[in-house]
């Protein structure tokens, strides 16, 4: 009889062993971190004459995103932190993942989400024109494993 119940707290030991090992297992999900920085790039051109047409006191704006393109396994918890370097607030959207973000001038911004759709998803600022910023990318990739 004793040797039975030996058994059982063997059985039991191992058994809570295991399960500890796969809830360690689960709780170490893949993280990914990043950084993006906003820049605007400001232009002013006093004059400018293209094919006989002059036209004067240009200003124009580049946004720039660093980096622009984003790559993470599907599953992963993503934290992207956005700091805006823009003398204007900036806009920070996902579509795909309803991430729509203001951004103030001088203001950083987290946001966290888990990348559970696989795709190529467009980061773009919802605030202004398109052709004024250059779109970044989240690509969330199969783990081929």
């Amino acid at each position: 009889m004793r040797k039975g119940k030996l058994s059982m707290k063997i059985t039991k030991a191992v058994f809570i062993g295991l399960l500890g090992m796969l809830l360690i297992g689960t709780a170490q999900a893949k993280e990914q971190s990043f950084t993006i920085v906003i820049e605007a790039i400001d232009t002013n051109i006093p004059e400018l004459n293209v094919e006989g047409v002059t036209v004067k006191n240009i200003r124009a704006f580049n946004v720039l995103n660093e980096p622009n393109d984003l790559v993470v396994e599907q599953g992963t918890a993503v934290k992207i932190t956005i700091e805006n370097k823009s003398p204007i607030s900036e806009g920070f959207s996902i579509d795909a993942y309803g991430i729509q973000q203001v951004i103030k001038a001088g203001e950083t911004k987290t946001v966290s989400f888990n990348a559970n759709k696989a795709g190529a998803f467009t980061i773009w600022c919802q605030l202004h024109p398109k052709n004024i910023h250059l779109p970044g990318s989240l690509n969330v990739v199969i783990d081929a494993n």
